[in-house]
């Protein structure tokens, strides 16, 4: 057995704590700065990592490494310590994989460098089992920051606050038990994503059900699928009611008038390791919620026109704009559903906030933005409509369409040069609604659109105001929407 000394020995403690510590957090810098005595903000998370990666070359013995050498808390220590190293050597080979699975859709393709990573493995004599799970950890790790990284950029204290939730909900505070018990057992940890329109609740959710724990097979060198497939959405507001039902569940051929086909809905197309989306659930119906209600709870579902029970096992990521405790007041949402949606209640920060924690913001956000057009950095571009922003926009904007009012933004002034700001229709202190356009008319339209946005803000919820103008739900939501 080798023999350390205190010193190595506290080493591989500290590497052990490292391992467990959410990269997106504070306590992780503190404890990478720690570790390599250096100021805190000196080096990112990828030049501190490639720094420790030479402390752990020089204390581990790699070349003859075998965990059955050690015993007791050594052992224990030492092995978070190599397992750190080996997931930080195959972090650009991982990456890689990432985009070359996404790439490659939905058929699961081979991990080039399966070989490589199993032969470690194996030659530290780890088991098969053992060696199926750290892989697929490793893969889902990578996964984890990645999408995290991409959906929710920016240096606010809320946007860094929301990484670390993020983190948190896909590995848990506590990652020793995620790892020892909850691993590729999450399906009964639902997420409730709240926030304005447009802050970006849907890349959120995408973040999550693409990081998912997914199985590796040893023996094919693969994992059982590909993360594009552990992902299905559906914005509940496209729908009318009387499909709603068809979308979530499926229908067979001939449940009713159309139904030429089977079809197959959210929750038949979500996979055993996957994540469904339900977008705008504060907008459905009391029944719908009911049957919504019944397959969480369950776990199983019947498609329209059939009394076959399918199994779901999938987590459920939900999301609403609207006020939910407002809703479960009024009796317009289920107290039921809700607590069967909330393992997780996580709230997407607005732009007005980020910007008034951190102005610097806006250019950071334009530059990822814009970067999503161009693939390329383009800081000159950047530069230029920051600059044109703070001249015509006014300072306290209070960006009431979020960072999908900015990213418009972005493109009107790369189209037009000019970004012009609307200025919320003013409305009629005696009669709640504006009676005339501009010109001193208005068309039955836009009388139908102010009167249902006047009703909507007197009574919140866009099944009174169908019940009030007689109209159907959605045709409401256009209108107040709009």
């Amino acid at each position: 057995m080798t023999r350390f000394s205190p010193e190595q020995r506290l080493f591989f403690k500290q590497m052990a704590e490292l391992a467990f510590t959410n990269p997106f957090s504070i306590e992780r810098e503190q404890k990478d700065c720690a570790l390599l005595n250096i100021p805190l903000g000196t080096l990112d998370i990828y030049q501190r990592s490639e720094k420790i990666q030479v402390l752990l070359l020089d204390q581990l013995p790699l070349n003859n490494f075998c965990i059955t050498d050690y015993q007791g808390n050594t052992r224990e220590h030492i092995k978070f310590a190599w397992l750190f190293y080996q997931f930080h050597e195959f972090q650009a080979p991982f990456n890689q994989f990432i985009e070359d699975q996404r790439l490659a859709g939905d058929k699961p393709i081979e991990l080039p460098c399966a070989k490589a990573l199993s032969q470690r493995f194996q030659q530290a004599d780890f088991s098969i089992p053992e060696t199926e799970k750290f892989i697929a950890l490793f893969y889902q790790l990578h996964r984890g920051f990645y999408f995290i990284s991409k959906a929710v950029s920016g240096d606010c204290l809320a946007i860094i606050n929301l990484r670390m939730r993020l983190w948190t909900n896909i590995f848990t505070f506590n990652p020793q038990w995620y790892m020892d018990y909850l691993c590729g057992k999450m399906e009964d940890f639902s997420t409730l994503l709240l926030g304005a329109t447009g802050t970006g609740k849907s890349l959120v959710a995408h973040s999550i059900g693409c990081s998912g724990f997914i199985p590796f097979d040893l023996s094919k060198r693969c994992f059982k699928e590909s993360f594009t497939r552990s992902f299905q959405a559906i914005n509940l507001a496209q729908y009318p009611d009387s499909l709603l039902e068809s979308e979530l569940f499926g229908h067979k051929k001939g449940a009713f008038t159309g139904a030429i086909e089977h079809h197959q809905g959210l929750f038949a197309r979500c996979s055993e390791h996957g994540a469904v989306f339900i977008d705008e659930i504060g907008d459905i119906d009391i029944p719908t919620q009911v049957k919504l209600l019944n397959v969480i709870q369950d776990r199983t579902f019947c498609p329209v026109g059939s009394h076959e029970k399918t199994r779901f096992s999938g987590r459920v990521i939900s999301a609403t704009n609207r006020n939910i405790e407002q809703l479960r007041k009024d009796g317009h949402f289920r107290d039921d559903l809700y607590y069967r949606l909330c393992s997780d209640v996580i709230e997407v920060p607005s732009l007005q906030q980020r910007l008034q924690e951190n102005p610097k913001e806006l250019e950071h956000l334009i530059a990822s933005l814009l970067n999503r057009v161009t693939d390329t950095p383009a800081p000159h571009l950047v530069a230029r409509i920051v600059n044109h922003i703070h001249a015509t926009v006014p300072k306290n904007y209070p960006w009431p369409g979020n960072v999908r009012e900015l990213e418009q933004c972005i493109r009107r002034i790369c189209l037009t040069g000019n970004y012009p700001i609307i200025k919320p229709a003013q409305r009629n202190s005696n009669n709640g609604f504006t009676l005339a356009a501009d010109s001193g008319e208005a068309s039955a339209q836009r009388l139908l659109q102010e009167y249902c946005q006047f009703l909507y803000t007197r009574h919140n919820s866009y099944e009174a105001v169908a019940r009030i103008t007689q109209l159907d739900r959605r045709t409401v939501k256009k209108y107040i929407v709009d």
